[in-house]
Formats: structure tokens, C-alpha cells, sequence
């Protein structure tokens, strides 16, 4: 029985990571744009031509790395993909596959070369190098290298005074790609008087930015921010159907999965159970964050961490939906509803009213936070906590 709970985690892992982190790898280019990135791979080349011709051990790893620390300097060629918790992360060598940075600042120096995906979330993103393809959420962000491919920033400042070798899409307060023309031409370096974007530039703002001419070889498209006080009926409804949908696709996948969890879900909002629920609510996501930290730690154990951390995420994100499917399996108790379409009729119901409890300034925040502890203290004491009526049947069965 335990072994299929795991099953289920495992399966919404998958389909929740497979939604939060869609990486395409485009293999059709046109011409145009193959034409730039050939552009861009030769000064990226150039830029990494003092790569030492002989390697040793030491500044060569052949596997997935995981690294934690204060100060962390990666000048070691890594054949595989990056991972990184740490405050300041310099990145001066090569890193064959992704990398994943959580950090205060990142800075990939000239000699550093991201053969793949740059995903970090950070405060400051500094890009002196290569990367293939740039995926930030981040304060300040600040391209003087080379973007083999795509950037897609969420940032209050982006700064892009280097090259970006197709497209752009950008969610920030203030773009710029004017380079400080005032220094005299002998102190300028390799990097351009204004960025170079040679696929389209996609951006919203405050406000419409200054684009050099000759900066953005495609179309550009603006769209100016609006206020919170702004928001349009169409972002409610956009909410309001991706709420629903993670709800009904939650239910679903527990009526056919385990249909026994979704009866025992009212169990565990009885006065004799609701404490346990509340701190498994409570402390899990510390003790499964400081487990995963002290993985982390001993290196040898950070795959394991790393799983951790993402079984944690999958958990919190299902937890709300568990909660509403709870609240819906008691409504339909109290009212003794036992057809799959009525109870399917007061969980879209039960939904909408959360959501719109949730819209409230203040008390919806707490709402909020109450189905989340609530949820996943439902599924951890499913997992942990033995029913008292399935174990008297066992010890019938044995007897």
C-alpha cells in the first residue's frame, strides 16, 4: 500500500514538473537567425580559445556537480549539469549541460561557457561569457557577453550591452541598450557602444525604452505594465480556470489512483486528528528544507537532496487542491451526496468559493496559508499515520 502511495507522488512529479518547466530545444532554425548564432558561436569561440589543451582530474568533472557555499568559484570544466545554493557564484570555465543557480549574485566571466541552459534566481545576473540559452528571475541583470540563443528575464533593471543571438522576452522596469558612449575609444573594450539582438525583441515596462537603431535586427513588440488596480477581467478568469483546472485534475487522478485516500480525506479533519494534521502541515517544509541542506552538505548524499527538495515542491503545490477536495468530500458527507456528479458539482463549486476568498486583502493570505498546511498535513498523515480500522482487520485476518 505504501509503495503505491509513492507511485502517486512520483506520477504527480512528473506531470507538475513537466507544467513548471518547459525547456524546448529548438533543432529548426531559419536561415537568418542560423546565421547570427553562427556569428555569435565564433567570438564565443574566439572569447574560449585560452581553454587549456590538457586536462587533469582536478579541473575536470565528468558528472552532475552540487555545490553550496558563500563564495562559490567554478574554474573546473564540468561535463554535466550544474547545481548551485550559494550567496556569490562565479562561474569561469565550461559547464557541458544546465546549469541551476540560486544565489545573491551570479557572474559568468569571459572565460565561462554555459553549453546549455542558464536557469538562476538571484539578485544580480552579470552574463561576461557564454551562455546558450538565459532563463533569469532576478533583480538586475546585465548582459556584456554572448547569448547563444534565447533570454527569457523577469527583472527590475535589464542591462543588455552585449549580444543575444535570436530572441528576447523580457518582464522589467527598465530596459536599456545604450553603452556609455563618454569613455574614450581606447578604454572601450570587445563590447559594443549598444546591445545586439538579432532575433525579435518581445518586452513589457514601465514605460517604452530607448532602442539604439540597428540594436534589434527584428520586429519589436512593447506592451506597458499596468497598475495592481488594473487588472483586467481576463487575468481573473485566466486565474480562476487554472486554479480549477489543478483542482479537478488533482481529483481525478485520486479517484482513479487511490480512491480509498479520497474517503479517509474527512478522517483527518476531526477533532481527535486535526492537531497531528496541522503540524505535519507545519513542520514538514522545515525539516524536509534542513534535511535537504545537510544532504547538500555531505555531497555525496546531494542527489538525494535534490529529490527531496523536488518531492517538497510537488507536495506544497498539490496541497491547496487537497485541501479543496477535503473541504468538497465533507460538504458532500454532510449532505449525504454520494453520485461522482454531484460530488464533481460542489468541488467546482467548493473551488470558486476558496478563489474568491483568496481575492480578499489580508484574509485571503491567511486562507491561503491555512490550505496549505492543511493539505499537506492530509497527504503526509496518510502516508504515515495507520488507519485504526485497517489495522484491526489485519490482526483479524492473522488471528
Amino acid at each position: 500500500m505504501l509503495k503505491n502511495k509513492f507511485k502517486i507522488i512520483a506520477l504527480l512529479s512528473i506531470i507538475i514538473l513537466a507544467l513548471t518547466l518547459p525547456i524546448v530545444r529548438a533543432e529548426n532554425e531559419t536561415a537568418d537567425n542560423t546565421a547570427n548564432a553562427d556569428v555569435t558561436t565564433t567570438e564565443a569561440n574566439n572569447m574560449n580559445s585560452e581553454t587549456p589543451q590538457n586536462i587533469t582530474d582536478e579541473n575536470f568533472k565528468k558528472n552532475d556537480v552540487y555545490l553550496t557555499g558563500d563564495n562559490v568559484t567554478v574554474d573546473y570544466i564540468v561535463d554535466g549539469n550544474l547545481f548551485v545554493f550559494a550567496n556569490h557564484v562565479t562561474i569561469n570555465a565550461q559547464i557541458g549541460g544546465d546549469a541551476f543557480i540560486f544565489a545573491n549574485t551570479v557572474t559568468v566571466e569571459k572565460q565561462g561557457y554555459v553549453f546549455s541552459n542558464l536557469f538562476t534566481f538571484s539578485k544580480d545576473v552579470t552574463i561576461n561569457g557564454v551562455v546558450y540559452d538565459l532563463y533569469a528571475a532576478c533583480e538586475n541583470t546585465t548582459i556584456n557577453g554572448y547569448v547563444y540563443r534565447d533570454i527569457r528575464v523577469g527583472s527590475n533593471n535589464v542591462n543588455i550591452f552585449g549580444t543575444v543571438g535570436r530572441n528576447a522576452y523580457i518582464d522589467c522596469a527598465n530596459l536599456n541598450l545604450s553603452q556609455d558612449t563618454n569613455a574614450n575609444n581606447e578604454e572601450k573594450t570587445e563590447t559594443n557602444s549598444h546591445g545586439v539582438i538579432s532575433g525579435n525583441l518581445n518586452y513589457s515596462a514601465k514605460q517604452e525604452a530607448s532602442i539604439p537603431e540597428g540594436s534589434v535586427m527584428g520586429e519589436i513588440a512593447f506592451k506597458q505594465e499596468t497598475h495592481a488596480n488594473e487588472t483586467t477581467l481576463q487575468n481573473y478568469i485566466l486565474s480562476l480556470g487554472t486554479f480549477l483546472a489543478t483542482v479537478i485534475i488533482i481529483w481525478l487522478l485520486c479517484l482513479w489512483l487511490t480512491p480509498k485516500f479520497l474517503d479517509k480525506t474527512v478522517n483527518f479533519v476531526t477533532t481527535k486528528k486535526i492537531l497531528p494534521v496541522i503540524g505535519f502541515g507545519i513542520l514538514t517544509p522545515f525539516v524536509g528544507i534542513l534535511l535537504a541542506i545537510l544532504l547538500f552538505i555531505l555531497g555525496i548524499t546531494s542527489t538525494i537532496g535534490l529529490l527531496l527538495l523536488i518531492t517538497l515542491f510537488v507536495l506544497i503545490a498539490i496541497s491547496t487542491a487537497i485541501f479543496v477536495i477535503t473541504i468538497n468530500n465533507l460538504v458532500c458527507h454532510k449532505l449525504k451526496v454520494e453520485k461522482t456528479i454531484g460530488k464533481f458539482g460542489i468541488l467546482i463549486a467548493s473551488a470558486i468559493i476558496l478563489w474568491l476568498v483568496s481575492l480578499i486583502p489580508y484574509v485571503g493570505s491567511i486562507i491561503g496559508m491555512v490550505a496549505i498546511v492543511i493539505g499537506l498535513g492530509i497527504i503526509l498523515s496518510s502516508l504515515l499515520l495507520k488507519d485504526k480500522k485497517q489495522a484491526d482487520s489485519k490482526v483479524e485476518e492473522t488471528k
